[in-house]
């Protein structure tokens, strides 16, 4: 039931919140959103907590405003009719859609891309479903890819859905998986999927990651811990989206005149998570191979060329040889690399201090981590940080 409305109460604007609670995102949103509406302590809150895959049959009050996440459509069009305000979190959202904060599903698959890429993998693949976030995703993953010579290919089978029959296609996508080069990495559209595509690999006796590296989207904790092969997945953190909604919401309710851009906000993932479905490196030089897991492991204590050649043994001159044979950069590069990837993970916390990062990451000192940080990602430490909590007070 909507709140009723007592007389100490009357000037306290009314705002709805339908999200799926049957999933992380759902969640994930409305945490977000009640940490910013918390903190205000000025609306009355109705919410309708409903899987998408329910026909809406609630009662929707007259609001002054509404943030909407992963609500079926008929359940959105009888919100926006009874809305002052509405702000979507859906990053399907079509571009005349008057209020988005979402994620940014092309830098979800170029986030994907990257990773896969830093496995040393030369073959890449995608499974889905077909719908504009998922497409999104595909487009920023091979575009990515092809960006540095390789190509996609597009799972022909689709993703029916985590809540249909998981095994009536895998035989199609099990013929579709044998028919790939090996090792192969793929991107699906979300963990879901991601969790559906390790069953099916499982049943097909393809070994994860050994043949078939899979990542997945959101890392939702239950569905990655719990397929066959534990899941890596682009970490995604939903909350932002819910707490820049409520934000956006409260801006538009108090008459703010919003800008396309303060109106269409999309939101840079923040991470990957690994776990054991992209732990390969597909590398054929075993001295390399070694190489790259010692720096992976050790590049923050920090560690120099010279610590990689007293773990490695072989010549220096051979090292850097084979490496830029294999990779197309030297190991002082991938030690960089791997810093530069590291402090990137800690930007997302904004409690943590430049110089408390810069040691984290094995550099000297803040000002010598943020000259290496600018000339690899061509943007200061700061800027990145806004960029990834553009929406943080």
């Amino acid at each position: 039931m909507s709140p009723k409305r007592s007389s100490p109460r009357d000037s306290r604007p009314l705002v709805g919140i339908a999200v799926d609670g049957a999933s992380t995102f759902g969640r994930a949103v409305m945490r977000g959103a009640m940490q910013y509406i918390n903190a205000q302590r000025r609306w009355e809150i109705f919410t309708a907590l409903r899987g998408t895959f329910e026909v809406p049959s609630i009662h929707w009050p007259t609001c002054d405003g509404a943030i909407i996440a992963g609500a079926v459509a008929e359940l959105v069009e009888k919100i926006r009719k009874n809305s002052g305000f509405a702000v979507s979190c859906s990053g399907a959202s079509p571009v005349s859609d008057p209020a988005v904060v979402c994620l940014d599903d092309v830098l979800i698959g170029a986030m994907a891309a990257e990773h896969l890429m830093e496995c040393r993998l030369q073959s890449f693949a995608y499974y889905g479903v077909y719908g504009m976030h998922s497409s999104n995703r595909y487009t920023g993953f091979s575009q990515t890819l092809a960006n540095k010579g390789y190509s996609c290919v597009r799972c022909p089978v689709g993703f029916p859905g985590f809540f249909q029959n998981q095994q009536e296609h895998w035989p199609s996508l099990v013929a579709w998986l044998r028919s790939l080069p090996k090792p192969v990495g793929i991107l699906t559209v979300d963990d879901a999927a991601a969790h559906d595509l390790a069953g099916a690999c499982r049943s097909g006796d393809l070994g994860v990651p050994e043949h078939i590296a899979i990542l997945g989207v959101n890392n939702d904790d239950l569905l990655c811990e719990s397929a066959s092969t534990p899941l890596s997945s682009v970490d995604c953190d939903f909350t932002r989206v819910g707490y820049g909604a409520a934000r956006m919401l409260d801006r538009l309710m108090h008459g703010e005149k919003l800008s396309d851009a303060e109106r269409h906000v999309r939101l840079a993932p923040v991470r990957i998570v690994k776990r054991q479905s992209t732990d390969v490196l597909a590398v054929d030089d075993p001295d390399v191979a070694d190489a790259l897991r010692y720096i992976r492991e050790h590049a923050c204590d920090p560690c120099s060329v010279d610590d990689v050649l007293r773990h490695v043994p072989t010549g220096r001159r051979r090292l850097e040889r084979q490496f830029s044979r294999k990779l197309g950069y030297t190991p002082g590069m991938e030690i960089l690399r791997v810093q530069i990837e590291t402090a990137k993970q800690l930007l997302v916390h904004p409690e943590l201090k430049l110089p408390e990062i810069s040691r984290r990451c094995g550099f000297a000192d803040a000002a010598t981590f943020s000259r290496a940080f600018t000339r690899v990602t061509k943007t200061s430490p700061g800027v990145y940080r806004r960029r990834i909590l553009p929406l943080s007070e």
